[in-house]
């Protein structure tokens, strides 16, 4: 038990700094996820028919496609580096395309909580703002959106934690997070019977991670309803 231990502390530090890899990728995925979902979701309600129905339509396709084969897809669709002309380029590494792969399904996560926010926004809201006069953006950027926010913020953090267990999957595309280093260790040490006590640890760093993100998001749905 003690030889076991000592190789798990020996390899953390390099574990640490893949779960730190996970963690990037996670927010860069959020992030862009966040800021196209919400304009994919607003254009839920568009005045034109044809925004609507594209925008329903991006978003359906996003939910009910696994994370995985996008994943996969924009891996190999995605090129290298980008070329600027002159000689000059732009890498795009395999975390790039792991945040962008990532992103994907958060886009039909939030595009259908900010639609479904926005809507659960009483209509004497929109009443309301149409006679003052505001232009329909004002109204959304004014008046909806200030109260749909906090209907955002506590599933937002939920997926949030799932989107770090998903950032497991980058090692699949080879980028080197928590999950690829642990199997590097795997092959260094050459003993089976440190694979459970290895991945064992591995699951220990999501889990200390994520679990605290579900009594803060119980936290902000108790405030919520106060």
């Amino acid at each position: 038990m003690s030889a076991t231990l000592a190789t798990l502390w020996y390899w953390t530090p390099a574990l640490a700094l893949g779960f730190l890899m996970n963690i990037v990728i996670s927010l860069g995925a959020m992030g862009l996820g966040t800021a196209v979902g919400m304009g994919v979701g607003l254009g839920r309600i568009s005045t034109r028919p044809w925004v609507r129905k594209a925008c329903w339509g991006a978003t359906q396709f996003l939910r009910n496609t696994p994370s995985l084969v996008l994943l996969f897809y924009l891996a190999y669709l995605l090129p290298y580096e980008i070329p600027l002309g002159g000689g000059y380029t732009i890498p795009l590494p395999g975390w790039v395309k792991a945040v962008v792969g990532l992103s994907m399904p958060v886009i039909g996560f939030m595009s259908d909580n900010v639609y479904g926010a926005v809507r659960n926004i009483h209509s004497d809201q929109w009443d309301a703002a149409e006679a003052l006069p505001l232009t329909r953006y004002q109204t959304l950027t004014s008046v909806i959106l200030p109260q749909a926010t906090p209907m955002l913020l506590p599933p937002w953090m939920s997926y949030f934690a799932v989107i770090v267990m998903a950032s497991s999957t980058a090692s699949m595309v080879g980028v080197k997070e928590i999950l690829s280093s642990a199997t590097i260790a795997m092959e260094s040490i050459t003993d089976p019977g440190l694979v459970i006590p290895m991945y064992f640890y591995v699951l220990c760093w999501f889990f200390l991670f994520c679990y605290p993100f579900s009594h803060i998001t119980r936290w902000f749905e108790r405030r919520k309803w106060q």
